[in-house]
């Protein structure tokens, strides 16, 4: 038997379980164990299957079972994941989908948020052009002699000029041409 692929075993394993779970340590160690035709290859492998079933009938889980069969996990490597996975590889292959979830409900809220804003947006150009009939209709009741194009190009002026209120009626002050100060005419 030659080297063994970690990788393709987990994703031949992922398939056959059909829920597409990562598989576990004790899965990964029997079939990279066993032959083609799915016979038991020594009496060693044989031997910590029945020990590692005979815990797990006493109680421990599948992950303490396995720990306790082949001891802990050395620094630097992972059993049954290959020679260049390590603890922080899979923590951080952990850490990935929960990331993207994370990115899915932000994008998702974001995408909520600009159909609100574009919902908003619609009714205020709705208001907007409701006011801006509103405006016409008293523009020409106002001046009739004025034809509702000229209403229109005036409105369409004002929208597109700069809002300031004297520009368009001139000063509420009178000019000052020429006249002195009353108490400078009436002190004379």
């Amino acid at each position: 038997m030659g080297p063994i692929n970690f990788a393709r075993v987990r994703a031949a394993l992922r398939e056959a379980n059909g829920a597409n779970e990562e598989p576990k340590g004790f899965e990964v160690f029997i079939a990279t164990r066993t032959n083609r035709k799915r016979k038991e290859l020594d009496e060693a492998t044989q031997h910590a299957i029945d020990v590692f079933e005979s815990r797990q009938a006493s109680g421990e889980t599948e992950e303490e079972a396995f720990q306790s069969l082949f001891g802990k996990e050395q620094p630097g490597r992972v059993r049954c994941y290959g020679r260049s996975i390590t603890q922080t590889d899979l923590r951080k292959h952990a850490e990935v989908p929960a990331i993207k979830q994370q990115h899915q409900q932000e994008v998702s809220a974001l995408q909520s948020r600009l159909g609100d804003m574009q919902t908003q947006q619609q009714q205020q150009a709705e208001e907007i052009h409701g006011l801006r009939k509103m405006v016409k209709l008293l523009l020409l009741r106002s001046e009739p002699e004025m034809r509702p194009e000229e209403a229109d190009a005036l409105l369409q002026d004002a929208q597109h000029s700069p809002v300031d209120a004297n520009s368009a009626h001139g000063s509420t002050r009178a000019p000052n041409m020429g006249v002195e100060n009353v108490g400078d005419i009436q002190g004379d």
